[in-house]
């Protein structure tokens, strides 16, 4: 097997970005500017950034954002339009929101990750929320205790995270390994349940001819560039960022010697030809082009990828009729340990608010109101558009059906995703066995009990860098499997103790 030592580079350079971006113009809602001063009987115009990247959204917020301005108003939110800017997703975002707080241009609202919030908190730029939530009867009992624990920082809360409704299948948790289910089938196999007979599975999808094109052309596991393959590290119990107390005092997963277990078994099945060589220099979207044409037999997805209104499984099947997915359970180590990392804070989706917005409490009751699923709130209208027109609710089965053939249809008008000013997480609209999947994926956990940001880790921000690069070397076999205690050296002389320090002074005032 060839070595990729271009791989690993990619890699490396790629883990440490993260992204956000830049502010679009105030417009009314005829799409012309407006006075966004806070005088009664005026309107503000609340500028909002999202990490997202939808291209099908108006540049003046569509029907959607004139239906809004009209349910705020009928509600008794008066005075209050917005727009929304979503420049994309991945480096580019952070280095333009950075730009923006340099510039002292902040948009009113905005989506940042745990360490450029705990920076612009110190920088005084955002906005102390604990007064703010009390005034939030609606989204407060939709977040989760833990999720608002990990967004305060030296004692204040500085962002809101995402809702969830409390069904089952509700839960922050999707991830998963998914199975060409089909594959299994036509090899006469079951669905794996452990480390051993997941391996079986891959070398029968990499050798087996699983798609019966008589050519050796398919590989077992397949991922991305940022794949760590997390199921695998939850068969030995720990996710590599994660923290885990050992002898009272917690440390980080990628230094733990299971760690080097897991090390080992990845090498063993690359060398085996069983992993993707190409895994680490794709992007999703490659990734998902080698699961169409039948290239991959088990990959890194969700519970998401199993529905069949979902793109992926619906243009495999424009290949392949027959083709199926399931969510695997995650697979059993040696101990019996299994498990996903369970969902950061928040879902990957919380928006802090700039320290110099206008009127501060209406963009509060504008956030709130769009959780609200009573009858003058928002939730429903942001979320799935017009009922009757884009969906129907069946309150007796607390079911949604929507009547849209894709999100694009949503977010052409003006709605969903886009204008979710809190995400409330409803998945009551997915098929049947895509729920019950998810139920799984919030069943079997690895939970992290340390989730907040200490200075160090702002300090040393390289220390991911570090980790990526020891662990794609060792795994495509270009360093061996004993530079892994190099790597545990490096890491607490290069500002790891340090983090591990402040990391045990924080947890341990959570444990008085």
């Amino acid at each position: 097997m060839k070595k990729l030592n271009k791989v690993t580079a990619a890699f490396t350079a790629v883990t440490l970005t993260a992204g956000l971006a830049a502010c679009q113009s105030n417009t009314a809602t005829d799409g012309k500017p407006t006075d966004t001063s806070d005088k009664p009987g005026q309107t503000i115009t609340y500028k909002i950034l999202r990490s997202n990247g939808v291209a099908e959204y108006p540049a003046d917020g569509g029907r959607g954002r004139k239906e809004i301005v009209k349910a705020l108003d009928k509600a008794g939110i008066k005075g209050i339009d917005f727009t929304v800017n979503m420049p994309g997703t991945g480096p580019d975002y952070t280095t333009k929101l950075n730009l923006l707080a340099t510039s002292g241009d902040l948009p009113d609202y905005f989506n940042l990750d745990l360490p450029t919030m705990a920076k612009m908190a110190d920088d005084g730029l955002l906005l102390p929320l604990d007064d703010y939530i009390k005034k939030m009867p609606h989204a407060s009992k939709l977040f989760k205790e833990s999720d608002l624990e990990a967004l305060r920082y030296k004692g204040k809360l500085y962002a809101l995270p995402v809702g969830y409704r409390p069904e089952p299948f509700n839960g922050p948790n999707t991830n998963g390994f998914i199975v060409r289910k089909d594959w299994l089938d036509t090899l006469g196999l079951k669905e794996p349940t452990t480390l051993d007979e997941l391996h079986d599975v891959l070398k029968a999808f990499t050798t087996g001819d699983p798609d019966k094109n008589g050519k050796n052309d398919s590989y077992g596991l397949g991922g991305t560039k940022t794949s760590n393959f997390s199921g695998i590290f939850g068969a030995f119990g720990i996710a590599p960022t994660f923290w885990f107390e050992r002898d009272g005092r917690l440390k980080q997963g990628m230094v733990l010697p299971e760690t080097k277990d897991v090390l080992k078994l990845m090498n063993q099945w690359y060398k085996e030809g069983l992993i993707d060589p190409e895994f680490l220099l794709m992007e999703s979207k490659q990734r998902d082009e080698k699961v169409i044409n039948s290239k991959l037999g088990v990959f890194e997805g969700t519970a998401f990828d199993i529905d069949p209104k979902q793109p992926l499984i619906n243009s495999l099947k424009k290949v392949t009729p027959n083709a199926s997915f399931a969510l695997l359970l995650p697979p059993k180590g040696p101990k019996g340990l299994m498990g996903w990392p369970e969902a950061g804070p928040a879902y990957g989706d919380i928006k802090a608010v700039s320290a110099k917005v206008k009127n501060p409490d209406l963009l509060i009751k504008m956030i709130d109101w769009s959780t609200s699923d009573e009858p003058d709130g928002g939730f429903y209208l942001i979320t799935y558009g017009m009922e009757g027109e884009h969906y129907t609710f069946d309150k007796q089965k607390n079911r949604v059906t929507q009547l849209v053939s894709s999100y694009s249809d949503l977010y052409k008008e003006g709605f969903s995703n886009p204008v979710r000013f809190t995400q409330v997480v409803d998945r009551r609209w997915m098929a049947d066995d895509s729920l019950k999947a998810m139920e799984v994926t919030n069943k079997y956990v690895i939970t992290n009990p340390f989730w907040k940001t200490v200075p160090a880790q702002l300090e040393y921000p390289d220390i991911i860098k570090l980790w990526t690069e020891y662990f794609a070397k060792i795994v495509l076999g270009e360093m061996p499997l004993d530079k892994f205690d190099e790597f545990v050296q490096k890491y607490y002389q290069q500002g790891g103790k340090k983090i591990e320090d402040q990391v045990n002074e924080e947890w341990k005032k959570t444990k008085k």
